[in-house]
């Protein structure tokens, strides 16, 4: 009889956990339903008939393109001007994954942003695998809904931008880092890098999460065991991105590694127009006219580029400091947020609506994420850093190039998760008065 007691609360914890991991998994898979239906709206109510202009054409004609046998090169300059000039202006996994549906014949503009949505969607179920394991299911939850609705996410979905992979991404990585964090294993930390590998295959700047994400995960807590998932989880990462590397080494005057795009970058947000004036930590597309020939080699057009930005910083030293703390706050919609919304409507082509939906709901995120950091790092559980990561790589990236909401995107999950924890930690702290009132208590 002594031992049957045991065991049966054994098996009723059990089954506790059993149900509970049901429910959680109904109520996320009704997140991630609500979230493929604001998508869809989005793509088949505002979206269906709009073009593609800039890197949403980049992304939509190379993957065809690519498809067809023409490799990555640049389409305007192909369809437009029958030039065929190599190109590595962002990096390929987000056009790979577009070229998946070209390849049945669905190239479509349509299909590509039905396409997106679908990844989109899965990053809402990915988003609260993410919440549940940095503070349990009621948080993974929240962050669910909250990605499912939250525009600053769903944008990207209906305008063909590499963002959507990135945001999918960068949320699959902070997964699995806190996989390993729970359980470290050199199986688990060579899964991560090669997240952080494919992470850095979407976006450029995310290559920082092998020796800011991975490393801190991998050095716990035997000194051997360190030694060896740290160096099997860099390897795996760099085998993944090997090959675009080799690749494009192979195809360029001058060495390119993840992507020509900085040089291009640097050179429109480095002049006196971002500098001075309205438009200080902006990008601007005058300054780029006269750096830029569509017939160069693009390695060759970045060492012009980056000579003469290095020439104009230097002469404006004064004003980097200024100018970099206008880009940080403006990403941040602290500086000429009216100008900001202006510019996702004209530039980035997003419906008026939709960018002061995703002002003001980066404000609303952006501060229950600060209370959700400070709550998360009073709490004995999963660590903040990994959370922290990607929202500091954007901050860098920002700061060194110019102020736009997409290089946003990528944190746009750890802020939610945050955020999470916020409104999570406001619910308990609503429901425990309540929970504490005794019947004695309520009697007197």
């Amino acid at each position: 009889m002594t031992g049957a007691a045991p065991r049966a609360a054994r098996v009723l914890a059990r089954r506790v956990r059993r149900l509970r991991a049901d429910r959680f998994a109904r109520q996320l898979g009704a997140a991630t339903l609500l979230g493929l239906a604001v998508r869809l709206v989005y793509v088949l109510g505002f979206r269906r008939d709009t073009g593609l202009v800039g890197d949403p054409y980049f992304y939509h004609a190379g993957a065809n393109l690519l498809v067809h046998g023409k490799g990555f090169i640049a389409p305007l300059q192909y369809v437009a001007l029958h030039t065929r000039v190599q190109a590595a202006d962002h990096p390929p996994l987000y056009m790979l994954y577009l070229a998946i549906p070209s390849s049945l014949g669905l190239g479509t503009i349509l299909v590509h942003k039905l396409w997106s949505a679908l990844l989109g969607t899965a990053t809402v179920a990915l988003s609260g695998l993410l919440g549940r394991h940095v503070a349990g299911n009621r948080v993974g939850l929240i962050t669910a809904f909250l990605v499912a609705v939250y525009p600053n996410v769903w944008v990207y979905d209906g305008a063909v931008l590499s963002e959507t992979m990135a945001i999918f991404v960068a949320t699959l990585a902070l997964v699995y880092a806190y996989r390993a964090w729970e359980r470290p294993s050199t199986g688990r930390c060579c899964a991560l890098g090669a997240v952080c590998g494919a992470a850095a295959l979407a976006r450029s700047e995310l290559v920082v999460l092998v020796p800011a994400l991975l490393w801190p995960i991998a050095v716990r807590p035997a000194w051997r065991a360190r030694l060896q998932r740290t160096g099997a989880g860099t390897l795996v990462a760099l085998a993944v991105v090997a090959p675009w590397v080799t690749y494009n080494l192979s195809r360029f005057d001058h060495p390119v590694f993840l992507s020509s795009q900085f040089e291009a970058t640097v050179g429109g947000a480095n002049c006196h127009a971002t500098y001075y004036g309205t438009q200080i930590g902006l990008f601007s597309t005058a300054c780029m006219t006269a750096r830029y020939s569509p017939h160069v080699d693009e390695s060759e057009a970045a060492e012009v580029i980056r000579k003469q930005v290095t020439r104009y910083v230097r002469a404006h030293l004064s004003r980097v400091p200024i100018v970099m703390g206008a880009r940080v706050a403006r990403v941040m919609g602290l500086y000429r947020p009216a100008q900001q919304v202006d510019l996702d409507v004209f530039i980035e082509g997003r419906e008026r609506p939709v960018a002061l939906a995703g002002l003001f709901g980066g404000y609303a995120v952006g501060i229950g994420a600060i209370i959700g950091a400070v709550v998360l790092r009073r709490r004995r559980g999963p660590p903040l850093f990994p959370l922290l990561v990607i929202p500091a790589a954007v901050v860098a990236t920002v700061a060194i190039t110019y102020a736009t909401d997409r290089f946003r995107a990528s944190a746009e999950p750890s802020l939610c998760v945050l955020a999470a924890v916020a409104l999570d930690a406001v619910w308990r702290r609503v429901r425990t008065p309540r929970a504490s009132i005794t019947p004695s208590a309520e009697a007197g």
